[in-house]
């Protein structure tokens, strides 16, 4: 009796080693991956280098998987999501946090539910989706404020901060920019911040000023996201065009080139183009402006075409909230049509209930509708105003803008007449815009004989019939 006793104990001790051992294992298996997914993910992130991000955090979550280690997972997702939106590679990042979202439902972190608000504000950002973004960061400061790790909160915070004054910008609320900015330098400023201060001195024409906070800017560089040394240095040359030093400037453009192109960042790679193509205009060496201007071209219509693609991909994410909302709202209703029936069997009441609902649901739709509606008829206002300016300016942007304002017309215009040459091709875009003759004769630099005589000759080259007003003609393709 006593050695059956015996033997049921240490078997009893063999199965608490053996299950004591595997969740020892486990437990030192996960903190490996969360060191790996904050410490070496942040390494690789100063360094700029998002293809072994993603390759580290792949390895990452197959292994988190295995430990059906859901935080892992998460955190994989999230970590990749966030490098692609650095690279503008906005439709596989909304896809990684598709599946983020998916498996934060039910799993209560406010720390991950505020990265994925933050890295879903960074793309609505970069797709210029500002209310949406501005929404999103609104959430993630919400979530934020119950995250335990006071380091984590402060880190999460100065990002929303830092977003929120991207977002600001953008729409032209500068006492919110301000406000953003005290919030962000109480915390930890980023040279990115003193390059933003900088930059907005350098607008006001305060150059000390501006030399100052990018002084700070570059000290604070010796330890930063390459992205952001990038930025500081396209900042310094700007200050130096400023000072009408053009060959300095042009150092700092080309250095912070040289980084923005060998870490993927094709956003800045466009932004510094375009200011080394003007630098060279104002040096009038016409050679290398056209050399730049054609290189900001093509990556510019590049990204564009990239953006309009993947604009349908949050489009459809806002569709499906606002279904599941429904969702919600109607589950909310019957229960409350039920509680209704079983009180007092008021139906006629609950009917009207409905029916007003819905009514108050179609109001709400409409004036969204034409909120919508006068919002877009503002930005084409806009962006017709800036075409004009560019033509009344002689700008050499001017045909690459009124190409994507135009993009049908310009189209079938080139495949109707594919002889037009570039100069039939503009003064066509002048006609397009309503320009008077006389206004084509000072945009183009042309007298106002030689514009009727364009429109003879084009006419001839078009075969348009006598009896067709060439401007009506014109006005009226699409």
């Amino acid at each position: 009796m006593a050695s059956h006793y015996n033997f049921e104990k240490k078997l009893c001790f063999f199965f608490v080693f053996i299950f004591s051992y595997h969740f020892a294992q486990v437990g030192t298996e996960t903190a490996k991956i969360d060191s790996l997914q904050k410490k070496e993910f942040e390494r690789l992130q100063e360094i700029g280098d998002f293809k072994g991000i993603v390759l580290q955090e792949q390895k990452l979550i197959k292994k988190s998987e295995e430990l059906h280690y859901t935080k892992g997972v998460i955190t994989g997702y999230l970590n990749i999501a966030s490098s692609l939106v650095v690279l503008n590679r906005n439709k596989e990042s909304l896809q990684f946090l598709e599946i983020a979202d998916r498996k934060l439902e039910g799993y209560h972190d406010p720390l991950l539910n505020t990265r994925l608000n933050i890295v879903y504000a960074k793309n609505y950002f970069a797709l210029g989706l500002y209310k949406q973004s501005k929404d999103a960061l609104k959430k993630a400061e919400r979530i934020s404020h119950v995250i335990t790790d006071r380091e984590e909160k402060k880190k999460r915070l100065y990002l929303i901060y830092t977003w929120k004054r991207k977002n600001f910008s953008k729409m032209n609320m500068p006492d919110s920019i301000f406000k953003m900015e005290r919030k962000s330098l109480m915390l930890s400023p980023d040279p990115e911040l003193y390059a933003e201060i900088a930059a907005r001195n350098l607008n006001n024409k305060r150059t000390d000023s501006a030399e100052y906070y990018l002084g700070k800017a570059l000290a604070l560089c010796r330890k930063c996201p390459v992205r952001q040394k990038a930025i500081v240095l396209e900042t310094y040359g700007k200050l130096y065009i400023e000072k009408k030093e053009y060959e300095k400037a042009l150092e700092y453009f080309f250095e912070s080139l040289k980084i923005s192109q060998k870490g993927g960042f094709t956003n800045v790679t466009r932004d510094t183009y375009k200011l080394i193509f003007e630098t060279y205009k104002m040096m009038s060496n016409t050679e290398k402006e056209n050399e730049y201007l054609k290189k900001y071209t093509f990556l510019n219509d590049s990204l564009n075409a990239v953006d309009k693609s993947v604009l349908m991909i949050p489009i459809e994410k806002l569709l499906k909230e606002h279904a599941q909302a429904e969702k919600r709202s109607k589950r909310n209703l019957y229960y409350m049509i039920i509680g209704i029936i079983l009180i007092c069997m008021a139906a006629i009441l609950i009917i009207l209930t409905i029916y007003k609902r819905k009514q108050e649901q179609k109001d709400i739709l409409i004036v969204q509708k034409e909120a919508e509606t006068d919002i877009l008829k503002k930005k084409l206002d806009d962006t017709l105003e800036n075409v004009m300016q560019l033509a009344i300016n002689r700008d050499p942007l001017f045909i690459t803008k009124f190409k994507e304002t135009y993009s049908e017309f310009y189209h079938n215009l080139t495949r109707q007449y594919p002889d037009l040459t570039s100069n039939d091709l503009k003064f066509c875009a002048f006609v397009k815009l309503n320009f008077s003759n006389k206004e084509i004769a000072d945009y183009g630099n042309m007298s106002i004989r030689t514009v009727e005589s364009k429109k003879y000759r084009l006419r001839k080259k078009m075969n348009l019939p006598s009896d067709i007003d060439f401007n009506g003609w014109i006005a009226s393709l699409s």
